[in-house]
């Protein structure tokens, strides 16, 4: 619509007062204006966020003709008088009022003046110098696992920033952090305004794990340690460049590099003491030395409406990795009489591309659609050697080994989705996705004993998945929601294991299945709020997932000749045929805000869950036994959840946060004897809080405190290995922090921290002591 065809008679007059931009203006345009026309990405590259900028215009034209409101397509845009452009668009934010219009016009006829404000320094500075002391009596890997510092004295900077205006519309920004001998980060932009950006940086970080394995108390000692230190070094390097020219398509560049490097804890326990009598709570170390390297491209734009988005990853992993397992380790000598190690490596390539567009064909008609194709390259190879540590001058055993396992593996998806509405307050959305995978794999490797062995492995996938979601809100507080979840998904796999040890098929093995999984997955619930300060959010869950095996095939060592193995396909997992896992779930929340200083939430959830499994008919190899097979409730997980949430500001200088959480559950397996194996039944309590007092406008005192308690305890040390847990753990940290003039900050704080693991025979047990100061310096 041209500006003959505007009937500006038909605008709100201009507002009779003298209008203030701060006041009256900024908080219009914050809330319907900036979200599309701020500093990034502005719509149609109009802008308003500055004063040059909105009297400049955009791709439309000049939209603020200062003195003359009347005259300024802006004011027609949020009028509604420009039917092809009416500001905020629908969906995009509640339009104008007249009174909002009113006070525009005046502001326009006025001048359209922002303030002056003072001149922006073009160059800043903070620097954060910080020391901490910690102090540790009892298990010091145990408090560097829970807390992520490390006993002793650590210096350096918590924080540094610089930054600085170069020339006008582009901005260099540096900041990091370099916490001696265990954490640094160091990150770079430089951006310039409708033109582009490079980003830049490097962080690294240490974490360290507890060395400690299992307990049982009937053995002496009833626990062990490695007795090293278990530390693992993460870290990441990358670059980005991007383009940002208005009109063009948005692109970004970049490269990223991701590390592993180190021994972290592994939870493959060796086994101590001799059967039946032995019990796996030797603790396990895995060193891991792994990268990632990764090329990435994304693209973004619009045309005419349509929303276009290509994005492309390039993964290059590196993997290798180490172990040890103890064999016949009895206890009593200070050696195990075997130990194996297990050595692995991986490579592979992985490259993925996504393409989606999106458009708004109508208010009520949203639609996107995507298609995402992956493709896999790798290979793996592993070896195992057994040495023996009570004969050092005998040569190490060599088991299975391979350096020929080659895997590839490639997907396609497509999705499209739709929006339609709101109708009457009704809104509908509905998505579809489906999945082909293809997969390989094959290799040689050489069995105990020196055999070749042929390796092979397929597996082909196809799954369709449809969302659907309903909201209404006619009902005067009430929003009604329900969404629904369907997949199908069809798995045929092949598995082959050919030994070349002249016994036939004895040692081979050879399976061929085809799975269906089946999920429905859907969710009703409200959203009430009769009042502005009471919102009551419920919901209710039921999930249904079906597992179905048909096995074609099943050959597992099943030689007659060669009892008890002589059972044709016998074999693990072939035997199983179907699982189903029911699951139900009820929700609710209350949020109160039963006063200006005073608000509240609370949450309960409850969960229930049964997992059912059918069998074929089966053979047990010691002792002989025939499993007539059937249907078995195979598992049942209960859980209540209950969670307090509460923020008081009782007067305008203390803030005090808590929140309070309770869970309690409950697993029992369907093969539940009462003796070795128990329900894993317990309770977990969960406190955090903090608090804030200022003292008065330089100083504040705060403070922060953590509880939690678990009791998982579980009694069947006679005939099993208790793997439950009963702990507490107290964490405080309160300080003082103070503001000398306008340019120097220090923060001086005392830490408290307390753990005891009745279950670990107070093995894991520790108190800490920490004291941190920081001086905050701000240079302009």
């Amino acid at each position: 619509m041209n500006g003959a065809e505007i009937d500006v008679s038909k605008l709100p007059p201009p507002a009779p007062t003298r209008v203030d931009f701060d006041r009256d203006i900024k908080p219009i345009f914050q809330a319907t204006c900036f979200r599309c026309h701020g500093p990034e990405r502005p719509k149609s590259s109009f802008r308003l966020d500055n004063r040059q900028d909105a009297l400049k215009g955009g791709d439309n034209g000049v939209a603020i003709v200062p003195g003359d409101s009347a005259k300024s397509p802006l004011i027609h845009f949020v009028a509604g008088l420009d039917e092809d452009l009416p500001m905020p668009p629908k969906g995009k934010g509640e339009p104008l009022t007249p009174a909002q219009i009113g006070l525009l016009r005046a502001w326009i006829d006025q001048g359209a003046k922002w303030p002056e404000g003072k001149p922006a320094s073009t160059l800043s500075f903070s620097i954060s110098p910080s020391v901490r002391w910690v102090t540790v009596s009892g298990n010091e890997q145990k408090f560097r696992e829970d807390w992520w510092q490390k006993e002793g004295f650590t210096r350096g900077l918590e924080h540094f920033e610089f930054r600085e205006q170069v020339g006008k519309d582009a901005e260099l920004v540096v900041e990091g952090r370099a916490m001696y001998e265990e954490d640094y980060r160091l990150s770079l932009r430089l951006s310039k305004r409708d033109l582009g950006f490079i980003r830049a940086g490097y962080s690294e970080y240490r974490k360290s794990f507890d060395d400690s394995g299992g307990y049982h108390s009937a053995f002496d000692p009833p626990s062990y340690r490695l007795g090293r230190d278990l530390e693992l070094d993460l870290g990441t390097a990358w670059v980005d460049v991007g383009l940002t020219l208005p009109k063009w398509p948005r692109l970004t560049l970049g490269y990223e590099h991701r590390f592993k490097d180190g021994t972290k804890s592994a939870l493959q326990w060796s086994a101590v003491g001799t059967d039946p009598d032995a019990r796996a709570i030797y603790p396990s170390a895995k060193q891991i030395d792994e990268t990632v390297d990764i090329i990435k491209f994304d693209l973004s734009h619009e045309i005419r409406g349509v929303l276009i988005e290509d994005n492309f990853r390039g993964e290059f992993y590196k993997l290798r990795s180490q172990r040890e397992s103890l064999e016949f380790f009895t206890g009593v000598t200070a050696v195990p009489d075997s130990l194996t190690q297990y050595r692995d490596r991986t490579e592979y390539f992985q490259g993925a591309n996504a393409f989606r567009l999106e458009k708004q064909l109508r208010d009520w008609l949203l639609l996107s659609g995507g298609y995402l194709y992956t493709r896999l390259d790798g290979d793996a190879a592993f070896a195992l050697e057994s040495f023996f540590p009570t004969d050092p001058t005998a040569p190490p055993f060599l088991g299975d080994f391979t350096d020929q396992i080659v895997l590839d593996r490639e997907s396609h998806i497509f999705n499209g989705n739709t929006r339609l509405g709101p109708w009457e307050g009704l809104t509908f959305t509905a998505g579809v996705q489906n999945e082909w995978t293809r997969q390989r794999g094959f290799g040689h490797a050489m069995t105990l004993g020196g055999f070749p062995t042929l390796l092979n492995s397929d597996l082909d996938k196809m799954a369709v998945e449809e969302d659907f979601g309903l909201r209404y809100t006619r009902i005067p507080f009430t929003v009604l929601f329900a969404d629904a979840r369907f997949q199908q998904e069809r798995v045929g796999h092949f598995e082959q294991n050919l030994v070349e040890d002249r016994r036939g098929d004895a040692n081979d093995f050879l399976r061929d299945t085809d799975a269906s999984n089946d999920l429905k997955d859907v969710r009703a619930g409200f959203n009430l709020s009769p009042w502005t300060k009471v919102n009551l959010v419920s919901s209710y869950r039921h999930r249904i997932r079906e597992n179905d095996f048909d096995h074609l095939t099943d050959t597992d060592q099943s030689n007659p000749a060669r009892p008890p193995f002589g059972v044709p396909g016998n074999g693990y997992p072939a035997f199983i045929l179907a699982r189903d896992t029911v699951s139900d779930e009820v929700e609710a929340k209350l949020v109160l805000h039963a006063a200006s200083w005073l608000k509240t939430s609370l949450k309960y959830q409850l969960t229930a869950t049964e997992y059912t499994t059918a069998t074929a008919p089966s053979i047990t190899a010691f002792p002989r036994v025939q499993q007539p097979g059937g249907e078995i409730l195979a598992g049942n997980y209960d859980a209540n959840s209950y969670s307090l949430n509460t923020t008081l500001t009782p007067w305008r200088r203390l803030y005090l946060s808590a929140t309070f959480l309770y869970s309690d559950s409950r697993l029992v397996s369907g093969v539940n004897n009462g003796t070795s194996l128990v329900p894993y039944a317990g309770d977990v309590y969960s406190v955090l809080s903090s608090a804030n007092f200022a003292l008065n406008d330089a100083t504040d005192l705060h403070a922060s405190y953590s509880f939690s308690r678990a009791d998982y305890a579980q009694a069947n040390e006679p005939d099993g290995l208790p793997l439950g847990i009963v702990y507490d753990r107290h964490g405080l940290v309160a300080g003082i922090r103070r503001q000398f003039k306008n340019k120097v900050s220090t923060n001086l704080q005392y830490g408290f921290f307390r753990y005891r693991e009745p279950t670990a025979g107070r093995g894991n047990d520790y108190t800490a002591h920490a004291v941190f100061a920081t001086v905050n310096v701000v240079l302009r």
